[in-house]
């Protein structure tokens, strides 16, 4: 098994609360990886980013989450997660403060958007895992696949260009624009947008984002903040690997 210490996988899920290996994936190299995006359409771009991982592969992690709010004071917790990625679906569990386990599972249908699942506890210890700024929209970054609107100015982010792609609710719900990585299409930034808004109400951060063996990325630290409020989850432990390098079982001979 290959450890990733102090470094958290991003999947299609929660920023840095889930993994997602991303854009990418199927190159040889870096290089490659960065040509192939390079002079897309926003629509061709954009297809690229939502593509699925192409192999199976498992991954676990352990960190801390903390929540602070003018209003609401301070609330701290630790995450557990473990997923697994096929071409057609993303599974996940996780386990908040070792009491509450929430399942996750994403779906993905050839051309028609992705499909995504959140499974609350029955019976839910205070505080819950939305108690802390957390939108069940971020578990399985399904905002990417919003509605595209129009493509904004190429911004830097992190010493980074990104484009930047203003996406819109399907039910009229506002917007939200995302800081992707011009040349491996990961995102590093949002911003929600209520309708009419011209502020955002909330703002994610990924940070760390780093490539990994097998085409795979992850981000160490996930940032959201809103009005009078902030959310940090950090990770102390994440491994990641495709399917066949699980270790065998024993022989019982």
């Amino acid at each position: 098994m290959k450890y990733v210490p102090a470094v958290a996988y991003l999947g299609g899920v929660l920023a840095a609360l889930l993994a997602w290996p991303w854009a990418g994936q199927a190159q040889e190299a870096d290089e490659n990886a960065a040509t192939a995006l390079k002079g897309l359409s926003a629509a061709a771009f954009l297809q690229e980013v939502r593509r699925p991982f192409q192999q199976e592969a498992w991954g676990e992690a352990t960190g801390t989450i903390q929540y602070a709010s003018d209003k609401q004071g301070e609330r701290r917790g630790t995450v557990r997660l473990r997923m697994t990625f096929t071409p057609d679906s993303l599974h996940a569990q996780l386990v908040l403060n070792d009491t509450n386990v929430y399942g996750f599972e994403q779906k993905h249908g050839g051309q028609a958007p992705a499909t995504t699942r959140v499974d609350r506890p029955d019976r839910e210890t205070p505080p819950g895992l939305f108690d802390f700024g957390i939108e069940p929209e971020d578990l399985t970054f399904a905002f990417i696949y919003w509605d595209f609107q129009r493509e904004l100015p190429a911004e830097d982010f992190l010493l980074r260009s990104c484009r930047v792609m203003e996406l819109a609710h399907p039910q009229g719900k506002g917007c939200v624009r995302v800081w992707f990585s011009a040349s491996y299409g990961y995102p590093l930034k949002a911003q929600w947008f209520l309708p009419d808004a011209k502020t955002p109400w909330r703002t994610l951060e990924l940070k760390g984002a780093k490539k990994h063996d097998k085409d795979l990325w992850f981000v160490k630290e996930l940032r959201l903040d809103g009005d009078g409020w902030k959310t940090r989850v950090r990770f102390d432990h994440a491994e990641i690997n495709p399917v066949e390098e699980r270790a065998a079982p024993a022989d019982p001979k």
